[in-house]
């Protein structure tokens, strides 16, 4: 629920003492004097000629009044699903991992992997590369970041600080490993940010002071005017002055002293599209995976010499690779690609030592990593392409989701059953529809059919209820809400569109960096809705007809009492009926999303990408509301049923919070 601010007076327990309770006439006085203090001051605002607090010029100005409400403790709901980049298990803390993700930061596990909780407090870039652990200080990891360089925890994951001193500005972080004898002496390989061609600016540094500072060790890959990046990183661990450095294009490259000097080292590699390396617990012996293809090179000699092993492996993208520290002799590989199948992926295991390689599951997925835990063999945790962690505890035999707490998802529409208002419907950014059965709790996936992932909008057919549309770049889809949820394609003229269908339709989407994988495959782009500002408005012509020019549609929905408002670039206008767009509150803001309470129809909520306005008299004043939190990235709201108010965040699901009162 929302509160005054002023709402701070402590009311005495019924345990007080019997002085206490002697003085409880006295105390109630002095309450109701300093109520009555605040009234008079309100009221008093009320007739100060608004100045600096008005939106804008002329008669469409708006008064906004000064902050006095503060939103209920919100409530994080899904969808529960991620995409997990990174995964490491604390060395001196049983049942602790820590999880990078992309655009969401880092989540930590006490529990083995079962429940997550998001600690990312001071990571002010949270699309999250590499995660590397102390091998011997509880709770100190470092975080490799799209575009910010590296941070640090000392806390196992409460607080996080860049350490980025000699390391170029922009990073784009790929590889971290700490020495495990020495763990002051820390690797990190990164390459310039914004640079989609040759030279990539790829650079690996070292440490010898625990992050504080960084020295170039490796540059000028392929030569100057190339510079390939690497990575991943490895330090032998019986060994530590060698060092491995798997590089995007020209393979293998090694130190023999501490990463001071590095030399090539791919005699017998046939394939340089180095992504993987990582040692054998027992020393010397290492594998690489490669990403053209051509499966796994291992080496027993330290890197001298490679032989390539692809029995079961062959046609094979590896991301990753880890060797299960209690049993060497296995191996898990995360894949893109096996067999040359655009459909075949998921993990890979080997047994004996790369020998021969199979199937271990989660083949319908892209996996970013796999991860053993260091003090149970059999446990394993998987990190996925949109569909969050899976766990393992026989060895990798079997997988299941765990993702209670794991909310990465960005939620671009929100729509309600007609007939079951428990049942909640979001088109969830890159993954289509999502379906929760019981207000948000709980999510699947919905229907199959659906041959697009980007879903602009969500609506109900207009002559039978059970039917839901989903409008996508190739037009509407449409499913029966009551089956399995098979999607097939509707033309227009099939169907019957309410025409609030689009009274929440929005065209914002903040820049998002391409995903690790997908790098030279798909673009980010600022909007995902290119027809939002030519859609046209029921008998009232083109939306964005008169309109200044430079003034762009984000968000629009029918008014309370009539015509339509439309959330913009420069704040709030309203269209009557056969009039033209009026200015009528928060001119200067971007407004993203706009909703009307279902109980009380005369407020409205507009939000911005980091703030939410409330206005109780259907537009015509405005009052911030403080959600106790900050909340940068907000994508849209909404109204649930029952008139809580739902605020999409980008990688941050749904925030859940009472409606004002």
């Amino acid at each position: 629920m929302f509160q005054s601010v002023s709402n701070g007076v402590k009311v005495a327990p019924q345990a007080f003492t019997e002085k206490m309770e002697a003085h409880k006439e006295s105390v109630m006085k002095y309450i109701r004097i300093i109520w009555l203090g605040l009234v008079i001051g309100l009221v008093g605002l009320l007739y100060i000629k608004p100045t600096l607090a008005q939106s804008g010029g002329g008669e469409t100005s708006r008064l906004f009044l000064p902050l006095i409400s503060r939103m209920s403790e919100p409530v994080w709901l899904g969808p529960e699903s991620a995409d997990v980049v990174s995964i490491a298990y604390d060395r001196r803390v049983e049942d602790r991992v820590y999880l990078g993700t992309w655009g969401a930061g880092v989540f930590v596990s006490e529990d083995g992997g079962i429940r997550w909780k998001r600690q990312s407090s001071g990571l002010d870039n949270l699309y999250i590369q590499r995660l590397a652990v102390d091998p011997l200080q509880a709770g100190v990891v470092y975080a490799g970041t799209y575009g910010s360089g590296i941070y640090k925890t000392n806390d196992g994951g409460w607080n996080w600080y860049p350490v980025n001193q000699g390391v170029m500005n922009g990073a784009i972080v790929y590889g971290l490993t700490v020495d495990p004898q020495q763990p002051q002496r820390v690797y990190a390989s990164a390459r310039v940010a914004n640079r989609n061609e040759e030279p990539w600016g790829g650079v690996v540094y070292r440490s010898l002071d625990g992050g504080l500072t960084w020295q170039a060790v490796l540059q000028n890959i392929g030569g100057s005017n190339v510079q390939d990046w690497v990575y991943s990183l490895a330090v032998d661990p019986q060994n530590p002055q060698r060092v491995l450095a798997a590089s995007h294009e020209h393979g293998i490259y090694r130190s023999q002293d501490y990463g001071t000097t590095w030399q090539a080292a791919n005699s017998g590699i046939s394939d340089l599209s180095g992504r993987a390396v990582v040692f054998d617990p027992r020393g010397r012996i290492a594998y690489l995976g490669v990403w053209h293809r051509t499966g796994e090179f291992k080496t027993l000699n330290g890197g001298d010499g490679w032989i390539l092993q692809s029995n079961g492996l062959t046609g094979s993208k590896i991301y990753d690779l880890v060797v299960n520290p209690h049993n060497p002799e296995q191996l898990l590989a995360a894949t893109f690609m096996m067999n040359f199948s655009d459909t075949e992926r998921g993990v890979a295991r080997s047994d004996n030592g790369g020998e021969l390689w199979v199937k271990s599951g989660l083949q319908p997925y892209f996996i970013y990593t796999v991860a053993v835990n260091p003090f149970n063999g059999n446990e394993m945790l998987a990190g996925t392409v949109d569909y969050g962690v899976f766990r393992s505890t026989d060895g990798g035999k079997n997988w299941i989701a765990r993702n209670e707490g794991l909310i990465n998802a960005t939620v671009t529409h929100l729509t309600f059953d007609p007939n079951l208002p428990q049942v909640w419907y979001a088109a969830v950014q890159g993954r289509g529809v999502w379906r929760s059965p019981d207000g948000g709790n709980h999510w699947q996936p919905f229907g199959e059919g659906l041959e697009t992932t980007s879903v602009y909008s969500l609506a109900w057919e207009g002559q039978d209820s059970r039917r839901i549309l989903a409008l996508t770049p190739a037009g509407w889809m449409a499913a029966d809400s009551d089956g399995e949820g098979t999607w097939e394609a509707v033309e227009p003229t099939q169907i019957a569109v309410d025409e609030m269908t689009y009274r929440s339709f929005t065209d914002w989407q903040e820049y998002q960096p391409p995903k690790p994988g997908f790098e030279f495959e798909v673009h980010p782009s600022r909007s995902v809705q290119p027809v939002l500002n030519g859609m046209s408005l029921p008998g009232n012509g083109v939306m964005s007809d008169a309109l200044p020019v430079d003034v762009r549609i984000y968000t629009l929905l029918q008014a309370p009492l009539e015509g339509w408002l439309a959330g913009t670039s420069d704040g709030i206008y309203q269209r009557e009926s056969g009039a033209a767009w009026q200015p009528v509150g928060l001119q200067g803001q971007t407004v993203v999303g706009l909703a009307i309470d279902p109980l009380r129809r005369d407020w409205i909520v507009a939000v911005t990408p980091s703030q939410i306005w409330l206005s109780r008299d259907a537009g015509r004043t405005w009052q911030m509301q403080d959600a106790g939190m900050p909340l940068d990235g907000i994508q849209g709201v909404w109204f649930n049923p029952q008139g809580r108010l739902l605020v999409s965040l980008v990688h941050r699901g749904l925030l859940c919070l009472d409606r004002p009162w």
